[in-house]
């Protein structure tokens, strides 16, 4: 079972590593693999959705970061490859101007966004939260009348 993250270009936080060993320890605690691949451009982008498809990710996490798309075409490329994930994915953000649905319109949207501004360390964290959850279920609690 494993949960992908695609990342996008910060130019604010080139540097910054999203994979840190809490997130895997977290994921690897409760089975999960956790895995990280960077994007540079729209078409890295439209690929690696396309490969997470082939690989049967369990759950996508997706951060855009600055990517720009410069029109229609490039829209409906990044919409088409969302709309064609078998798996859930959240966005994850640290500004809400850069949410995906208002600029690609997908019809499989995200589980949830997650966008926490300034804080994009966090939001990985409170993704990757959600997503162990949705993966991996807590007991339901007995109810006892």
């Amino acid at each position: 079972m494993s949960i992908l993250i695609l990342r996008g270009p910060h130019a604010a936080l080139p540097d910054v590593p999203v994979l840190g060993r809490p997130l895997c320890e977290r994921a690897n605690a409760v089975g999960q693999s956790l895995r990280c691949r960077a994007f540079a451009s729209v078409r890295q982008l439209v690929s690696g959705l396309r490969r997470a498809r082939r690989e049967r990710t369990d759950l996508l996490l997706l951060d855009v970061g600055d990517l720009a798309m410069h029109d229609a075409a490039q829209s409906r490329a990044v919409r088409d490859a969302l709309d064609g994930l078998p798996a859930p994915y959240i966005e994850v953000h640290d500004d809400a101007s850069r949410v995906l649905e208002p600029r690609v319109q997908p019809q499989h949207a995200p589980l949830v966004t997650v966008i926490l501004r300034n804080d994009l360390p966090r939001a990985y964290a409170m993704a990757l939260d959600i997503a162990l959850r949705r993966l991996h279920p807590a007991p339901a609690e007995t109810l006892h009348a």
